[in-house]
């Protein structure tokens, strides 16, 4: 039997089998990117909730000790540039809220650039791993026809010996 003759573009489909998989850990690298970003947004968030929280707090317990008039002026004074403080805070807390959502549409456009790498990496294999399975379909079909042929040749010699 005839040795089968080896893919002439078997370099290139290595080449587009490495440049998938390298799609692939990019791909893997940006989702997991992502998620880090998106974890510090709702932690930052939740600071932020912490930080409103303590400071609703703190002016309840402010308006209840003056109500009960034990706070003299200087402390009503202080308390009041405590509270303008804590309002400061958060206001720097949402505005580092806004510059991490931009992070995240960043990183999402990172996800949506390694998809479509991806996407193009697995077509261009793809199209080479069936144009791979139809030259192995013809090469079968050209061994067959000549195994034929041989055999053929083999039985008409065989017959014209015996005659």
């Amino acid at each position: 039997m005839a040795v089968k003759p080896e893919y002439r573009l078997s370099t290139v489909l290595k080449m587009r089998e490495r440049k998938k998989e390298a799609a692939e850990q990019f791909l893997a690298e940006c989702l997991k990117a992502l998620r880090v970003e998106q974890d510090r947004l709702r932690d930052m968030e939740n600071e932020l909730e912490r930080m409103i929280a303590k400071r609703n707090t703190k002016m309840r317990e402010y308006s209840e000790k003056a109500m009960r008039g034990e706070m003299v002026a200087q402390a009503v004074t202080s308390s009041n540039v405590y509270i303008e403080r804590l309002k400061e805070l958060e206001e720097s807390q949402k505005d580092a809220i806004e510059g991490q959502k931009s992070v995240i549409v960043q990183k999402e456009e990172a996800v949506r650039g390694a998809r479509k790498d991806l996407v193009d990496a697995t077509q261009d294999l793809k199209a080479l791993e069936k144009h791979k399975e139809k030259w192995e379909d013809e090469v079968k079909r050209e061994m067959q026809v000549k195994q034929d042929e041989a055999m053929d040749e083999i039985a008409q010699t065989i017959f014209l010996k015996n005659h």
